[in-house]
């Protein structure tokens, strides 16, 4: 017998109203803010702080080197403020020629002896070092390329690596990017040595052996499974030590990465209230009549499509009215933030305002000169660094190359200490007031607190060349004059016929 199945009523699905958020492109600035109140700085996440016991910093290479170099490629290659640093710090560290390196030998020998041994040595380096296809393992580049570039990636990488290879009697450069070094294979070795972020140190704290992972040309990849050991004797380290127990370099532009990335943020924002304020916004309101009600089954959030344009004329329904958004108050003192961030940023980089932005509209005559002289001390803190940490070390491979391979040089290795001592001579930055500092070099000479050689010298001159050549135009001068004091022959000049 078949039953009829008693028909279950179906409950209507109740519609509930839905909300439509929309998010405007201009929360930026909100975001980063809740993001910052959500999120843990790495270094206080390491306990890197005042009153809690520190770790390394050694550590927190090991754990955040990675990011802090990748934020600051990105920041150089597209943050404008990031580049000019970058480039500002090649031209006062290096210059716009690069570092000169002149032969000045110490031997107990005669100076004009003396004098031929430096010509020679000097001759002989600039042949090497200016041939791009004798100094560079890739025939990429010459010494002074080589040296604002490795610059470059100091500042950008906080450090720098540089092999020298030695095969067929040749000294060939080749520089190695900074990324292949591996940070995650510290380990204890049986011999008293250990592995600290990719480099290998004795017992003594002295580097041993380099750990870089392969390169893939192909895919532009590094396999950290596998490594290429490089001895240390080959391996040049270039970057400036926050910390004595230090063992890798830090970007420069960490300090600062929060404060670009406030400024930049609090731009985008003042551009977006400046665009919204160039244009009319309007928002159309409602009355409580019923008739304008939504219905349960509809979303509560209207969507118009209507637009203003020019010379549009608009009929609006009933009970409704436009009430126009007024957005200047948003960007109200955006010079003085823009000015206060970018002290922060100076301070960061250890560089004046003035010579970060380019700019001196605000800054009289004295206090130009004044940070001009403070920003040459702090290049030239730089440019020590990169002489003692990179060009001596290949200024000294290159002589003993040369001692044993050219047979021309009649020189012992007894005298090497000697014959390596050399001036690494930076190219003069621009003076603001030259004829003042003339006057002063020349004061200075007068009340026998310096010597023509040293002022000389300090100009990037050869102070020997630079008086043979003032001898031989004075000889020249006499010989003109006298040419011309000279009467012609064949004139009686006391006889009028």
């Amino acid at each position: 017998m078949w039953f009829k199945r008693k028909k279950v009523d179906v409950q209507p699905e109740v519609q509930t109203k839905k909300t439509e958020v929309r998010e405007h492109s201009g929360r930026t600035l909100q975001r980063d803010l809740n993001q910052i109140r959500t999120t843990t700085n790495g270094i206080n996440a390491f306990s890197f702080n005042a009153g809690v016991s520190s770790v390394s910093i050694n550590n927190l290479i090991k754990w955040h080197l990675a990011e802090w170099r990748n934020e600051s490629r990105q920041s150089t290659l597209t943050n404008p403020i990031a580049r000019k640093y970058m480039m500002l710090s090649v031209d006062g560290v290096v210059g716009s020629n690069g570092i000169y390196v002149k032969p000045s030998v110490e031997l107990d020998i005669d100076e004009n002896e003396k004098h031929q041994i430096n010509m020679q040595l000097e001759k002989l380096f600039d042949r090497w070092a200016y041939d791009q296809t004798r100094f560079s393992l890739d025939n990429s580049m010459t010494f002074d390329l080589f040296t604002q570039t490795l610059e470059k990636h100091r500042v950008r990488d906080g450090e720098a690596f540089v092999r020298i290879h030695n095969f067929n009697r040749t000294i060939k450069i080749e520089m190695i990017d900074s990324a292949r070094l591996t940070q995650f294979n510290n380990a204890l070795l049986s011999n008293g040595s250990y592995i600290s972020n990719g480099i290998e140190f004795n017992k003594y704290n002295q580097p041993v052996n380099y750990y870089f992972a392969k390169y893939n040309p192909v895919t532009y990849t590094y396999d950290a499974t596998s490594y290429d050991v490089i001895p240390a004797t080959e391996i040049l380290h270039y970057y400036v030590a926050d910390d004595a127990t230090q063992n890798r370099g830090i970007p420069d532009l960490v300090a600062s990465t929060k404060v670009l990335s406030d400024l930049k943020n609090f731009q985008e924002a003042a551009l977006l209230a400046k665009r919204i304020s160039a244009s009319v916004t309007t928002f159309i309101t409602n009355s409580g009549n019923n008739e304008l009600s939504l219905n349960e089954s509809e979303q509560s959030t209207a969507i118009y499509n209507e637009y203003l344009e020019p010379g549009a004329i608009f009929e609006l329904g009933a009970n409704q009215d436009i009430k126009s958004v007024d957005p200047r108050n948003g960007v109200d003192g955006i010079a003085e933030f823009t000015d206060v961030l970018l002290d922060n940023i100076s301070m960061g980089l250890n560089v004046t305002k003035q010579s970060l932005m380019g700019s001196t509209a605000d800054a009289s005559f004295s206090a130009a000169k004044l940070a001009e002289r403070l920003q040459a001390t702090t290049f030239s803190t730089r440019t020590n660094v990169l002489v003692n940490k990179v060009l001596k070390p290949i200024y000294s491979a290159w002589l003993k190359n040369e001692m044993l391979n050219n047979n021309k040089l009649n020189l012992k290795f007894s005298d090497f200490d000697d014959l390596v001592c050399a001036r690494y001579i930076q190219t003069k930055p621009i003076s603001l007031d030259p004829l003042k500092d003339i006057q002063c070099e020349v004061a200075a000479i007068d009340a026998g607190l310096k010597s023509r050689t040293q002022v000389i010298s300090e100009m990037g001159g050869d102070p020997r060349l630079v008086m043979q050549e003032i001898e031989s135009e004075k000889n020249m001068n006499k010989e003109v004059q006298n040419e011309v004091q000279k009467p012609d022959e064949g004139i009686n000049l006391t006889n009028g016929d």
